[in-house]
């Protein structure tokens, strides 16, 4: 009668093999690098936002003859505006046109006109923009040259992109 030895595993290749795997694991995980997947979800969706409001602007702007959906009386040109989610008195964060730099001001557009019309569903705000005690500040700007281009951008972004979009 033969004596089968069964033989375990010894406590050195345990730790060996737990290390390899520990080595991939992190491997993978520096790899799919989750902070940058986000940022730049968050970037795609400062991209959709700012592309739908100027759309949505120039869409309401070609069909009221030229007529601006705000409640502001006009837009003065060279001025950067925040926009925002209602009308009111206050004191908005904002940044300045191809700069990213935060400036306070009182220069704010109303675009709910945009949403009662349809042509929006909702005015964006930006997933990650937030100042203390601005509830109206969606986190984007808008900005009309002299020439008539209009750039509509995010305060925010990921990565220093500039997110700006001009019609």
């Amino acid at each position: 009668m033969t004596k089968k030895l069964i033989r375990g595993f010894t406590l050195v290749e345990l730790i060996i093999v737990i290390a390899v795997i520990a080595l991939l694991a992190a491997a993978t995980f520096v790899a799919i690098n989750p902070a940058k997947r986000v940022g730049d979800a968050n970037n795609a969706k400062r991209w959709s936002d700012i592309t739908a409001i100027a759309d949505a602007y120039n869409t309401y702007v070609a069909d009221n003859s030229g007529t601006s959906p705000t409640t502001t009386p006009d837009i003065t040109n060279g001025v950067t505006y925040s926009i925002a989610t209602t009308t009111g008195g206050s004191t908005l964060t904002i940044c300045a046109a191809s700069t990213g730099n935060p400036t306070t001001t009182t220069a704010f557009l109303d675009l709910s006109a945009l949403v009662t019309g349809g042509y929006l569903g909702q005015i964006p705000t930006d997933p990650t923009f937030s100042y203390t005690g601005d509830t109206y500040n969606t986190g984007y700007y808008f900005y009309k040259e002299s020439s008539g281009k209009m750039i509509v951008g995010a305060c925010e972004t990921y990565n220093t992109v500039n997110v700006e979009v001009t019609r």
